[in-house]
């Protein structure tokens, strides 16, 4: 009995010393060929304050006009959820807003908003399966932030910033 205490004991706190670790921020470098050329370095970490200010997620009812105006939009349909995008005018001076509404299999009046505000006018997207959706925001012009959300819960299952950094090395003379 001793030695299995003392081996739950050990277990446990290596489990909570590798649960511990931070692992929030990630560099990739990818080295040219040639000397002269750029050396990409990527990079991704967890939300920045700032950029979670930017994204809101709610459910909202929406009056006949709202319901009006996004019907004549075009769709991105899955099985049982559809979705709208009210994309910003990017021939106007930015920062821009982008909301893209989720909605059920014959819900009209009731939906899902998601507001990226100060954004580059980049938002891309993409159905996982019918209840998770991928979408890719540019802050900008080399930082976005990437999420899953589920579109049941209205919480993340994942969320990171990038950012893709180039740096020139010395050419050798």
């Amino acid at each position: 009995m001793i030695k299995f205490l003392l081996c739950a004991v050990v277990l446990s706190g290596g489990l909570v010393g590798c649960s511990t670790t931070d692992h929030s921020y990630r560099e990739y470098v990818s080295r040219p060929d040639k000397p002269g050329e750029a050396t990409e370095i990527l990079s991704y970490s967890k939300p920045s304050p700032e950029t979670l200010r930017h994204i809101k997620v709610s459910r909202v009812a929406l009056t006949s006009g709202e319901w009006d105006k996004l019907s004549a939009l075009p769709r991105d349909t899955g099985a049982w959820r559809w979705l709208v995008a009210e994309e910003p005018d990017t021939m106007r001076p930015g920062p821009w807003n982008t909301r893209l509404y989720i909605f059920n299999a014959g819900e009209t009046n009731r939906c899902v908003r998601l507001e990226l505000n100060d954004n580059w006018g980049r938002v891309d997207r993409k159905w996982l399966n019918d209840k998770l959706l991928f979408v890719e925001v540019w802050f900008g012009r080399i930082a976005w932030t990437d999420f899953i959300l589920d579109a049941e819960t209205l919480k993340f299952l994942y969320i990171e910033d990038g950012r893709d950094d180039f740096t020139f090395e010395e050419q050798s003379r």
